[in-house]
């Protein structure tokens, strides 16, 4: 099977979503009439409907962590065979009720979700306004026959991928009425089909650029250079975000007192368990800042925005379960813990 059987494959597995996510998005349209707030809500809503995703996490990382001295026993009893340590661990997690990478669950179903919203934010005519992949070649092939100062006003390639790529297609319309009538008389779209992509005086259907020719260029500075801001917010948030994370992690503070425990006495080294989705989730952590910046100057600035939202609400989603969930039981087992020490000790 070749590269693009497999593409194609993925894209009819997540056919669904692209469908659910446009029809939420159309019906947040429809009452707001702006995609940047579109992007607002059903960022809102997404993340939202995840927050229950985050609390089994945090309750399968505090099982873990009341697991720590079987598991140590386990590496006591078996110090050279990892095999017997993995299936006993196993064991003990399924008995309990704990999975060592339910904290990944967040961060993949993230990487699985966010394929159809990259459609759906590139072709949003497509996927939001029902114009069919025929008016959108039929718009093309038009405004490709049209010249800007002796130019076309689409690319051959823009053309070819207009389908996939509605943005050309929508930059182009707005800023040419008369092109935009054309279209409009000749039946490949109508007038209420053609999106809003402005938002806060940001036109969010440019992809925001660092080309010093492009942000100081006296024809573009005033559509790029403010949106610069996107990126920089972007990281700004992602940093916030990556920070609040560690710091509301369950038991982070034993975990670190563990580690230093076996650095200051080596009889204690590998006594401490390994989190397998501790491990994967500082591998998402670089990996996923570098692909929200990359997204971020590929794709249109409300990729951007979808970001900066959703970083925000992963922010507020740490916040609340550590504060309201995490942080009570964290407070329950230490009692618990503290009153079984202190009957041991009188008996």
């Amino acid at each position: 099977m070749d590269f693009l059987s497999i593409q194609i494959a993925a894209f009819s597995l997540l056919d669904p979503l692209y469908k659910l996510f446009g029809w939420v998005m159309r019906f947040l349209y429809d009452l707001t009439g702006n995609f940047g707030i579109v992007i607002i809500l059903f960022t809102v809503i997404l993340r939202g409907l995840m927050i229950p995703l985050g609390i089994n996490q945090q309750k399968s990382t505090l099982k873990q962590k009341s697991l720590q001295g079987e598991i140590a026993e386990i590496q006591r009893l078996y110090p050279n065979d990892k095999q017997k340590q993995s299936q006993l661990q196993m064991e003990l997690y399924k008995k309990h009720g704990a999975s060592p990478l339910s904290g990944c669950l967040p961060a993949i179903l993230q990487l699985i979700i966010i394929w159809p919203i990259f459609r759906i934010i590139q072709a949003p005519l497509v996927h939001l306004m029902g114009v069919t992949t025929e008016q959108i070649q039929s718009i093309a092939s038009y405004l490709a026959g049209l010249t800007r100062n002796g130019a076309p006003l689409l690319t051959e390639m823009e053309t070819n991928r207009a389908a996939m790529d509605n943005m050309p297609l929508i930059d182009n319309l707005n800023s040419n009425a008369g092109a935009l009538a054309d279209v409009i008389q000749k039946g490949y779209l109508r007038m209420d089909q053609l999106i809003n992509l402005r938002f806060l005086g940001l036109d969010l259907s440019l992809r925001p650029s660092y080309n010093p020719s492009v942000l100081f260029g006296a024809d573009t500075w005033q559509a790029y250079l403010p949106l610069l801001i996107i990126p920089l917010v972007v990281v700004g948030t992602t940093l916030i975000q990556m920070r609040i994370t560690r710091l509301t992690t369950p038991n982070r503070k034993q975990k670190q007192e563990d580690k230093e425990r076996e650095r200051m006495n080596p009889a204690r080294a590998g006594q401490t368990p390994d989190d397998k989705s501790e491990s994967m989730m500082k591998t998402m952590n670089y990996i996923m800042p570098v692909f929200m910046l990359v997204t971020t100057f590929s794709m249109p600035a409300s990729m951007g925005l979808y970001w900066i939202i959703g970083n925000i609400m992963m922010i507020a989603q740490s916040v609340y379960i550590y504060y309201f969930f995490t942080k009570r039981i964290e407070k329950a087992q230490l009692e618990s813990e503290t009153k079984i020490k202190t009957e041991a000790a009188r008996a």
